[in-house]
């Protein structure tokens, strides 16, 4: 195999095992205890698109002008809720870390995470290079990826 076919073989195989575990599906595809758990938690939600990530389901969801996302078991249970907040909103705590250590740097998105009970603050800069931190809810840095 030439390397033009090794790339090719390798970017399919890429894809398969992507397409396996984060899947678009059609609502009408979705369980209707894993809608009710939407529909009972926010029944004014609009421009919902639902996912299949491995045995779950993952709905994005907009309320008003602000972007949701839900994780739901099989079973109906919340998984994960997470939705963008306000940078103004964000903890001082975490505010104050992101301007010591990245003076140069500016707050473009700003998620809040609720994860079994536990919230936490998934913040995206705009620096050099451009950066994605989270947060414990007191203002601890759990995780820096380099975008």
């Amino acid at each position: 195999m030439n390397l033009k076919q090794i790339w090719v073989t390798v970017c399919f195989l890429g894809g398969v095992a992507v397409s396996g575990y984060a899947q678009d599906i059609h609502a009408s595809d979705v369980p209707a205890v894993v809608k009710n758990t939407l529909n009972k938690a926010y029944p004014n939600a609009t421009d919902i698109d639902w996912e299949k990530k491995g045995v779950n389901y993952e709905v994005s969801f907009d309320i008003g002008r602000v972007d949701h996302k839900m994780l739901i078991a099989p079973t109906g249970k919340v998984r994960s809720q997470q939705r963008d907040i306000a940078r103004s909103t964000l903890p001082a705590s975490i505010t104050s870390h992101v301007k010591a250590n990245y003076p140069k740097a500016r707050i473009d998105d700003v998620e809040r995470i609720e994860s079994d009970g536990k919230i936490s603050y998934k913040v995206d800069i705009d620096g050099t290079p451009d950066k994605t931190l989270w947060y414990s809810a007191n203002g601890k840095l759990i995780k820096s990826i380099n975008d």
